[in-house]
């Protein structure tokens, strides 16, 4: 029982990053790590301007401004005291393996006793694995950003390209219009001129006969009627 409360402890107050004690332990999700462990993981991020937990994948933006949890920071620094954060309580034994099965790590007298059969490995080689799992990790995120920014642009050049084409036909409807319009009032005005002009011509006509009439009903009567005698004679 004793072991396991000693194991709860270190757990607890254990950077995920390094697996190591936390060292001016951070925290912005409620997840700590060790401040410089957080910022060398951020750093990779920077380019994205979008930077993640690494246990949770809670994102930030913009990038958090990380604050010692000074409370955790005592804490750890009891731990380190009672010189039991990397011994085994029940052994006497400096923890060199780490139990998968049971999620702790353990002595070698532990691996031959409680854990016997548990699926195991080194201290070193599981702190190994969860860096190179938390790197795969990101680098996933790096890439679900990368795509995502992918897609954004095309969905941009798909945007505009919509843009582009309608502004071209608006302009080719624009020039068509103007030049059916263009014809249009060109056709009015011969038309027009066309009118006038008749109308100009009979108008004309009319008066060239109306005055004929009106000189002919002024003309003596004298006139007309020798005229007409002459004419009777012949």
């Amino acid at each position: 029982m004793a072991q396991k409360g000693v194991q709860l402890g270190k757990e607890t107050i254990s950077c995920s990053i390094c697996l190591d004690l936390l060292k001016d332990p951070v925290t912005s999700c409620g997840h700590s790590y060790c401040m410089n462990c957080i910022k060398s993981h951020w750093d990779k991020e920077d380019e994205k301007t979008i930077y993640s937990c690494p246990q949770c994948r809670q994102d930030f933006t913009p990038r958090p401004v990380l604050r010692k949890n000074t409370m955790l920071a005592v804490l750890v620094e009891e731990l380190k005291k009672t010189g039991l954060q990397n011994v085994c309580s029940r052994h006497n034994e400096e923890m060199k393996v780490f139990c998968r099965t049971d999620q702790q790590s353990i002595c070698l007298l532990c691996l031959m006793d409680d854990h016997k059969g548990h699926d195991t490995v080194s201290a070193a080689a599981e702190r190994s694995e969860r860096q190179r799992e938390l790197e795969v990790s990101r680098q996933n995120i790096q890439q679900r950003i990368q795509d995502r920014e992918k897609d954004v642009k095309l969905l941009q050049q798909e945007v505009e390209a919509i843009n582009g084409s309608a502004d071209k036909t608006v302009g080719n409807s624009e020039k068509i219009f103007t030049e059916l319009i263009r014809l249009m009032e060109k056709r009015r005005s011969d038309v027009k001129q066309q009118v006038r002009s008749q109308q100009q011509t009979e108008v004309s006509r009319v008066r060239e006969l109306q005055e004929k009439l009106e000189q002919e009903i002024t003309e003596p009567p004298t006139k007309v009627s020798v005229d007409k005698r002459e004419r009777e004679g012949d």
